[in-house]
This record gives structure tokens, C-alpha cells and sequence, in this order.
């Protein structure tokens, strides 16, 4: 039997719950009144409000919450005047009962730590209710002789008659990892049931070859036969009962998009208020179920995103007449699914984003900028603002960044763009779901890594006459154009585990913000739907991996931070053109590449290493003299420009030094003056390139020539 102190603590949990959506429907309730251009739907909609207040109240009565009950006395004193008189509420009250929302779920979030409003929570607002109640008696020449409203008993919540009930988030969660866990034990049947078809096979092929032994092979052979259809129709059955569990569990989490709306349109009417413009919200989408731990999650980056609108986008009633606008300016949230990721748009149709503004924010002259798109970009960096000028809404350059790394944590990508009719749109790209992905197994080294396959466009190979600088960036040739790309091996720091190295390499083609991105890898393992474990608080900042996974044969892979990839893509830069090069053949000679940029460093280092080459790499100058020292080198390819040691003080040491006296230097830099050519010539060097000029077939023709 429950204990009474049990039964209290379910109740006010209940409570708990109930107030803090109570206090939800009361504002959507009020602003919807406020925006009902009819008297009738005010009326409705304010008898509607009345009954809900009625409840709270009886609730927060029930539970001796006093705070909250008077509160919803006061609110109902009002609401029963307006709709016993057929009144429609105006701004002075609906401004007062908005308070007094907010009030509310202000008890709402002191509940949900396990602390009890006091009975004079909310005072100050009860003492406005009472004036108004005072203000609207003197009126009418005393207080009236109300009529009962329709709402005298408390009515009875849907979700207690519909044949719902009440689940705990966490206990949701528990399910569908247990149902994850049984589609990944399917999986393990299924190898089961195609290991016992192979030793029947192979039982098969041995009676042939061994006679004396056939009637025990015959019988092995009809015991794995029989094991073999055992486990297929175990693994139908299974498979069956699995993926049912899996997707009720899935539907159960689920919830309209439009909860994760709610209270934007109060946030768009304040802000609106606070900076004397005019603004409304529209919502498409609102009714696609999405899972709820990523609308829960969601809602704080929608918040966001919806008071930059306001404060950055949209103009005063003023600018938007002389720009040939409405005066009311209008923020758009669209929610869609594709495949199985679902978008968000927030878009608005105020004066968009400032590029002159943006590019000063950033540190960088709007002359300079060739790729508006990743000016655009820049919005989402700490510290970078659209606004001049600090006030309490806006400037301060943080609200993006915290859109951004919420989205990543959810495993999405947040981008930015213009709209062509004036305004800006923000586009977050999400699963939908957080506990199970659909990945791609590839290796770095002794390492395996994750890819989520929504991510996934394709698989190619690269050869080392793909690889090219092009205009400001460091990009591999495919049959669709010029693309960037990152070596992971590289990027996490583990020694690559590929093959020969003159042979192509495989890479993985990701949609990434900006655009497709090539992942070069050193193999690929498959794909398979896996359960997504979060890495935990200490690992909460390591942004390269969004999740850690359990492979079937238990180890541990990480998911691959799709966003982060790109970032380090877009890094790969270097002032060169490009043009297509030609693979050339190449001894194995061992070559150092001495260069202060890791991904130049690494751009060189790849085409060497395609064209058959060993490579090894040093940041500057001292640094490739003391390699040179400890393990030599055939020949050596080094910029001028570098700390500690420059390029020509490289090769001239390597010139004085006895063992290396003889060895080759190519020195690739952004140096163009004829003075810089004949210094580094005079100090040694066997050819001097100009990274303006750099071509990769021209580079490998050169080097064959002076090794």
C-alpha cells in the first residue's frame, strides 16, 4: 500500500508538471486573444482561458500551494467580469494576465528543483490583479452580480480518460536503448545464422573430399542444417518483434514540433514592444512529430534565433514603409523532413544581414572577402555580432555561438544565408532521432571512427594527381568539380594505416555546411544502425566527435563531428592556383617537407606520398635540420617563410654540413620578387617555386628532376 507521504510526493510531482504546462496554455491563450480580430472568438477564447485558470487554481488548492492558487483567484476574478459582461480584454489586462503567466512559470521552475513557492510568491502581481479588479468596479459602479461560469467543477485532463498516461522522460530513454540493444543482438543472430550456412557448406564440401568419413560429415552437415533454419526462423521472429518494440518506443517519445515553439510568439511580441516595431510569428510545420529529446534541446536555440530576428532583422514600422514593406515584419519557423533528417528554417523579412558590419566584426576588410557565404558563417563565432551597438537585446555576439554548438551537440549543422527578398534565414539540419545512427564504419590508422550515413553522399578514390590548390584553398579534383578535403588520419593525430603509397586512397564525401567535403580514410568497414551513447560531461568541449558507439565485437567508435571537418577543411589554405596535374612515377626516395602551415604541410605531403614517395614533415627550420640530423632525408622541400630558422637559412646550413652537402632542396614559397629567387638559388637551392604558380604536375616534374 502507498504511504501517505509517498501518495503527497506523486501528487505534487504531477503538480509540478501540471503547472508548468498550464502556465503555457495560459499565454499561448492570451496572445491568441490579443491577436482574434473577432469579438465572438475573444469571447470563446476568454471562457476557454477561464476554465483553465479554474483548474490551476483547484490544483494548487489541493496541493496548499497558495502562492499559485491566488494568483489564478485573481486572474479568474478578472476573466469571469469579462466574459459574465461579454467583454473583450484589452492590452492594459492582457499585459497584467501575461505577468501573471509568467508568474506562474516562474512557481513552475521552483517546483522542478524541489522547492515550494511561498504563499506570497507572486505577490506583487496579485496586488495588480486586485487594483484592476478595483479600477474595473469604481467603472461599473460596483462589483456585479456574476453568473457561475460553465466551468463550476474542475474538469477532469484529457490525457486521464483517453487511455494516455504519464511516462517519465527518463524511463522513455531506458526503453529505447533496451530496444536498441535488442536490434543490435538481431544483428548478431542474424551473423550466427550465416556462420552455421558456411560450416554446412564447408561439411558439405569435406564429405566429398574425405570418404572414410562421410557418415559422420553427413551428419554434422544435418545438425548444422537443421541449426542453420532454427536460427533463420529465431531471427525472423526476432526481427519481427524487435523492430515493432523499436518503433512504438520511438512513437511514444515523440511530439508535435509546434512544443518547441511555444512561448516564441510571446518572445517575438515583447521584444517587438521593447524596440518600438512592429512583428508576428508564423509556424509551418507545427504537427510533424519529432523525438523528444531533440524538441526539448531545440527550444532553447529557437529562442535564439527568433530574438535575433527581431533585434537585428526586422525594421522600425518607419524603415519598413520607405524599403516598400508592411509595417509588420514577420518571422517564419518551417519544419520539414527530408529523408531522415528534419530541417528547421527561421527566417525573416527585415534588412538581412549587414556584410560591411559583419566583416569589421570579424577582423577582416569586406574588399577582401571573395566568398560571402563564409563571411556569412562568421555569424556563428563567439564574440561576433550584427549589431554596432550593446543594449539588453542584442551586440553582446553570443547568442549564435550558442545556437551553433547546441545544434552539434544534437548532431546537426546550423547554417546561415540571405534571403533574395530581404531578411536572413537560418537553417538547423537534424536527426530525428538521438539514440540510434545509421553510420559508417571507416579506419584511421588502428582506429575506428563513425560517420552519420545522413551525412554520407558518397564513397570515391583520389589519386595524387587529384590534389590541387585552388585560388585560396587547398582542394582534391573529383568528376563533380573541385572540393576541399581533410586527411583524418592527419586531423586526429594517428599515424595513417594505409597501403602502398602510390595507390589511391579512399575518401568519404560528406554534405557538410559550405558545401560537399572530401574525408580521406584509410578503409572502409560498412554501415550498420548502432546505438549512440553520449561521451559524458569531461568530454563535453571535444568537438571533433558528437558520440560514442559499441561496435558488435565491443569496441568503441566515435561519431565524427561532421561540422568539425569542415572547419578543419576550410583551414587548408594557401595562396596558389591550380591546375589538373599528371601522375608521374617516382623512386622511393625519402622526402622532408618543412613548412609553418600543418595544412600546406599536409596538401604536400599527400601528393608526395601519391606519387610514391616517403614523407616526412617539420614545421620550421631548426626543427627539419635536427630530423635531418637523426634520420635523414633524400631530398628536402621547405618554405622560406618560418620561425626559428627561414627556408634560406635551411638550405644553407644544410650546404655547410658534410653529410647533407649533396642533398637536394626545393624551396615553395609565396615569395615573387626576382631579389628573393636569386637569394635562395645563391644560398643552394636546387629550385625555387612560387606557391601563386604552384602546380602539382609541374611540382612532381621537378622533383624527379633534382633528385
Amino acid at each position: 500500500m502507498t504511504k501517505p507521504e509517498e501518495f503527497d510526493r506523486e501528487l505534487l510531482q504531477m503538480f509540478t508538471q501540471e503547472v508548468g504546462e498550464r502556465a503555457s496554455d495560459i499565454e499561448q491563450a492570451l496572445l491568441a486573444i490579443e491577436d482574434a480580430s473577432e469579438a465572438e472568438e475573444k469571447l470563446r477564447l476568454q471562457e476557454q482561458l477561464l476554465r483553465t485558470v479554474h483548474s490551476l487554481k483547484g490544483a494548487a488548492g489541493l496541493l496548499q500551494v497558495r502562492g499559485v492558487e491566488a494568483i489564478c483567484h485573481w486572474m479568474e476574478e478578472i476573466l469571469s467580469v469579462t466574459v459574465n459582461e461579454q467583454l473583450g480584454l484589452e492590452k492594459p489586462k492582457l499585459d497584467l494576465l501575461l505577468s501573471a503567466a509568467d508568474a506562474i512559470r516562474d512557481a513552475a521552475r521552483l517546483l522542478e528543483t524541489g522547492e515550494t513557492p511561498s504563499p506570497a510568491h507572486g505577490e506583487r502581481v496579485v496586488d495588480a490583479l486586485k487594483a484592476a479588479m478595483g479600477q474595473g468596479a469604481d467603472h461599473r459602479g460596483g462589483k456585479p452580480k456574476r453568473r457561475p461560469p460553465q466551468t463550476a467543477q474542475v474538469p477532469v485532463r484529457t490525457g486521464d480518460t483517453d487511455g494516455s498516461m504519464r511516462v517519465s522522460a527518463d524511463r522513455l530513454d531506458t526503453l529505447l536503448y533496451r530496444s536498441g540493444e535488442l536490434l543490435s543482438f538481431d544483428a548478431l543472430i542474424r551473423r550466427h545464422a550465416e556462420e552455421a550456412s558456411l560450416l554446412r557448406e564447408q561439411a558439405r564440401k569435406l564429405r566429398g573430399v574425405s570418404p572414410e568419413f562421410a557418415e559422420q560429415v553427413t551428419s554434422i552437415e544435418s545438425g548444422l542444417r537443421q541449426l542453420a533454419t532454427s536460427l533463420r526462423q529465431d531471427m525472423r521472429l526476432m526481427h519481427s518483434a524487435a523492430t515493432a518494440l523499436d518503433h512504438e518506443v520511438r512513437q511514444a517519445r515523440t511530439q508535435p514540433f509546434a512544443e518547441a515553439c511555444k512561448g516564441l510568439d510571446r518572445v517575438v511580441r515583447d521584444m517587438a514592444a521593447a524596440s518600438g516595431k512592429l512583428a508576428e510569428l508564423e509556424i509551418k510545420g507545427g504537427d510533424i512529430e519529432i523525438d523528444r529529446s531533440i524538441l526539448s534541446s531545440l527550444q532553447d536555440s529557437l529562442r535564439h534565433l527568433v530574438r535575433n530576428a527581431v533585434a537585428h532583422g526586422i525594421q522600425s514600422p518607419e524603415e519598413r514603409r520607405k524599403a516598400g514593406k508592411p509595417e509588420k515584419g514577420r518571422v517564419r519557423i518551417t519544419a520539414a523532413i527530408s529523408g531522415d533528417r528534419m530541417q528547421v528554417r527561421v527566417a525573416d523579412d527585415g534588412r538581412g544581414l549587414d556584410l560591411a558590419l559583419l566583416s569589421k566584426a570579424a577582423g577582416e576588410h569586406l574588399k577582401e572577402v571573395k566568398d560571402e557565404a563564409e563571411l556569412l558563417r562568421r555569424v556563428f563565432e563567439p564574440g561576433v555580432s550584427t549589431s554596432d551597438t550593446v543594449t539588453n537585446l542584442s551586440g553582446r555576439g553570443i547568442g549564435l555561438d550558442i545556437v551553433k554548438r547546441n545544434i552539434e551537440t544534437l548532431r546537426g549543422t546550423a547554417e546561415v544565408s540571405q534571403v533574395t527578398t530581404g531578411g536572413a534565414a537560418f537553417t538547423l539540419t537534424l536527426p530525428l532521432t538521438l539514440a540510434t545512427v545509421r553510420a559508417l564504419e571507416v579506419s584511421a590508422g588502428e582506429h575506428v571512427f563513425t560517420i552519420d550515413t545522413a551525412s554520407v553522399q558518397r564513397v570515391i578514390r583520389i589519386h595524387a594527381q587529384d590534389f590541387a590548390m585552388s585560388g585560396n584553398s587547398c582542394v582534391v579534383n573529383t568528376l563533380s568539380g573541385s572540393i576541399p578535403f581533410v586527411d583524418l588520419a592527419n586531423w586526429l593525430g594517428v599515424r595513417p594505416g594505409r597501403g602502398d603509397a602510390g595507390q589511391a586512397m579512399t575518401a568519404v564525401v560528406v554534405n557538410a555546411p559550405g558545401g560537399p567535403l572530401a574525408v580521406l580514410v584509410d578503409a572502409i568497414a560498412g554501415e550498420q544502425e548502432l546505438l549512440a551513447r553520449p561521451l559524458g560531461a569531461r568530454l563535453a568541449k571535444v568537438r571533433r566527435y558528437s558520440a560514442g558507439m559499441a561496435l558488435p565485437d565491443g569496441r568503441i567508435a566515435l561519431l565524427l563531428n561532421v561540422a568539425a571537418l569542415a572547419e578543419a577543411a576550410a583551414e587548408m589554405r594557401s595562396p596558389a592556383g591550380a591546375r589538373v596535374p599528371r601522375p608521374l612515377p617516382a623512386a622511393r626516395r625519402k622526402v622532408l617537407v618543412v613548412d609553418d602551415s600543418k595544412y600546406v604541410r599536409t596538401l604536400v605531403k599527400l601528393i608526395l606520398e601519391g606519387a610514391g614517395y616517403d614523407v616526412a614533415t617539420a614545421s620550421n627550420g631548426k626543427e627539419a635540420l635536427e630530423q635531418l640530423l637523426d634520420r635523414g632525408a633524400d631530398m628536402v622541400v621547405a618554405d622560406v617563410d618560418m620561425p626559428s630558422m627561414n627556408g634560406f637559412e635551411l638550405t644553407e646550413a644544410i650546404r655547410q654540413s658534410e653529410r647533407f652537402t649533396d642533398t637536394p632542396v626545393v624551396l615553395v614559397t609565396g615569395r615573387d620578387t626576382l631579389e628573393d629567387k636569386v637569394r635562395g638559388l645563391r644560398a643552394g637551392a636546387n629550385a625555387y617555386l612560387r606557391k601563386d604558380q604552384f602546380d602539382a604536375q609541374h611540382f612532381l616534374e621537378t622533383m624527379r628532376r633534382v633528385v
